[in-house]
């Protein structure tokens, strides 16, 4: 800061004559304006640095067409921008008006280790958790699945942010903290979790009110929980999957409660704000219970749910007047001409839309860069494998300050690069020992490069680690020493249910998705595979033994990636 002291040199004055009052007078002159000049690039920086609200569905590829094999949907389908036949109007609206990335990628494939990279630039094996660095000791190889959290302390982009002069808030979906609370919940009421506590999972908190008392009270110690990792506002929070409640009864989605939340928060901005804000908002549609399931009851577990059940027990006294009723979005689908099936997404589609008005009303939405993603796919049941269709995910951005209408950009985009762009736009300093491995977009959402701003990406899950590039993709499967003396034996592994056991373990610990993913996919098990991306999407043909240079050249840009990360063997990769 330049800062001159004008009492001194008004005593000076006296003693300047002649020639040397008009060397003074403009010296004095071209401080005064250096100073301006100062404070007018001060605010032109500080009213380019966005407001933020990055927006999370549960399990959503960018499409879900049909294909022979799959002549019907049997995922969540994507965005009707993306070519899906549902009603997105308010997020169609923002592909119009913003940038559309039809290459995006996670970099794990499963919940968890997801929305830890998009909260901190960096990969999931990086996670400092607690729980993950005990089932997982340095010197032996991770397994990054649904066993990824924050650590408590751990640098991460609101920790980042808040230090660059922002606000920062969640509402939604969290999954990323306290692990062992969420796999345990007999551990509540005990020393080792004081302030939450236990009920029945029968016990409908509509009717019994102490039970919905002790919700209310563990929403609280939730939202103190989130605030201690970075968050100066906290709202609505559902702590993991919405079984994750513990409760039967809630065990329901409700979009219009954490939409409120949302624009609650919003509320307490305005443009003439000092500091720019950053909201996180992890919806928990259209994850399961599957908010399209049709029972006796209709949509039990969506749109025909009691909208009372929320995150915090049974609540009458919300107002959701800001969205259309639930009965009247699935007489809009349907009239439209779309499958009520999916009315759950227009559903959705609503709350964005209500975003975007408050934006509006709160003179919010020039200077906010709103961006809407998934955590990870599940075409072709490709979650928690690394075939596209579990890493490629929508991702729609717009910020009118900032980004062309009608943009697109066709280039790899990994979801490291989130926290990477984030903080390069709000001018945050990153520490010198913090492993950001993601790339700034800011020079493709400014439109001042089109170009390819990564040749490759990493992916992990499991025991599987890849290398993708425009073209190609490899996949490594690896495991530890132990197991793979076991496998080399000729042990069997156990399988989900009653399904035959398998020659080597799933690639992640939950069976369940490890079958379906597994029957599939018919290249699951094979331990290298090689796949052309432009002739062969779908990634069916293995061409590993066809193209040895391309196979050595991949091979040694992941050997160059998993290097960095310190004590962590991945077979011959790290050697």
């Amino acid at each position: 800061m330049l800062i001159v002291d004008m009492s001194r040199e008004h005593s000076q004055m006296r003693k300047i004559e002649g020639s040397d009052w008009l060397c003074w007078l403009r010296h004095m002159l071209f401080i005064s304006i250096g100073m301006v000049m100062l404070g007018s690039v001060t605010k032109a920086l500080d009213s380019e640095r966005p407001n933020v609200i990055l927006i999370m569905t549960d399990d959503q590829s960018p499409r879900n067409p049909p294909t022979p094999e799959y002549p019907k949907q049997v995922s969540p389908p994507g965005f009707g921008y993306a070519g899906d036949r549902v009603l997105t109007p308010n997020v169609d609206r923002l592909a119009r008006e913003g940038i559309v990335m039809t290459n995006a990628n996670v970099a794990c494939p499963v919940c968890s280790p997801s929305r830890y990279t998009s909260l901190t630039g960096r990969h999931a094996t990086r996670s400092r958790g607690e729980v993950f660095n005990r089932l997982f000791q340095p010197g032996t190889m991770s397994r990054p699945e649904n066993n990824v959290e924050l650590g408590n302390g751990e640098p991460n982009l609101p920790r980042l942010l808040q230090a660059a002069g922002y606000t920062t808030a969640w509402v939604g979906k969290c999954h990323i903290f306290d692990k062992e609370i969420l796999e345990k919940p007999k551990l509540w009421g005990t020393p080792a979790v004081a302030g939450l506590k236990r009920y029945p999972p029968d016990s409908d908190p509509r009717t019994n009110p102490k039970t919905n008392q002790a919700m209310r009270d563990n929403q609280q110690w939730w939202r103190g929980r989130i605030k201690k990792e970075g968050f100066d506002w906290v709202g609505a929070v559902y702590p993991g999957n919405l079984l994750e409640l513990f409760n039967k009864p809630s065990n329901v989605h409700n979009v219009e409660w954490t939409t409120r939340s949302v624009l609650d928060f919003l509320n307490t901005r305005s443009t003439g704000d000092d500091k720019p804000f950053f909201l996180y908002y992890g919806t928990t549609i259209p994850h399961g219970p599957d908010p399209w399931a049709k029972t006796k009851s209709g949509f039990a577990y969506g749109l025909d749910a009691d909208p009372g059940y929320t995150g915090e027990g049974y609540r009458t006294d919300l107002d959701y007047s800001f969205m259309p009723s639930r009965a009247s979005i699935k007489k809009e689908v349907a009239a439209a001409g779309f499958d009520v099936k999916h009315a759950w997404l227009t559903w959705f589609d609503h709350s964005i839309g209500a975003i975007l008005r408050k934006l509006d009303e709160r003179d919010l939405a020039r200077d906010t860069l709103l961006i809407v993603t998934s955590d990870h796919g599940t075409w072709r049941y490709g979650k928690t494998t690394l075939y596209d269709g579990g890493l490629k995910v929508p991702l729609v951005m717009r910020w009118p300050a900032g980004i062309k209408p009608g943009s697109t950009y066709p280039h790899l985009v990994l979801n490291t690069d989130y926290a990477a762009t984030i903080l390069d736009l709000a001018g945050a300093k990153v520490p010198d020992d913090y492993h950001l491995d993601g790339h700034s977009l800011a020079p493709v959402l400014r439109g001042q490069d089109s170009r390819p701003l990564r040749a490759e990406t990493f992916h992990e899950i499991g025991f599987a680690r890849a290398v993708k590039t425009a073209k190609w993709k490899y996949i490594a499967v690896r495991y530890p020493p132990g197991i793979q003396r076991r496998i080399e034996a000729g042990e069997k592994f156990l399988a989900f249910g009653d399904a035959v056991p398998n020659p080597r373990p799933y690639l992640v610990a939950n069976k369940h998705l490890g079958y379906h993913s597994s029957r599939h996919n018919p290249n699951y098990f094979q331990m290298d595979q090689l796949y052309d991306l432009e002739n062969d999407p779908q990634e069916k043909t293995n061409l590993i033994d066809r193209h040895p240079e391309v196979v050595l050249d991949l091979k040694a840009r992941l050997s160059k990636h998993l290097i960095t990360f310190a004590d962590r063997p991945f077979g011959e990769f790290t050697r």
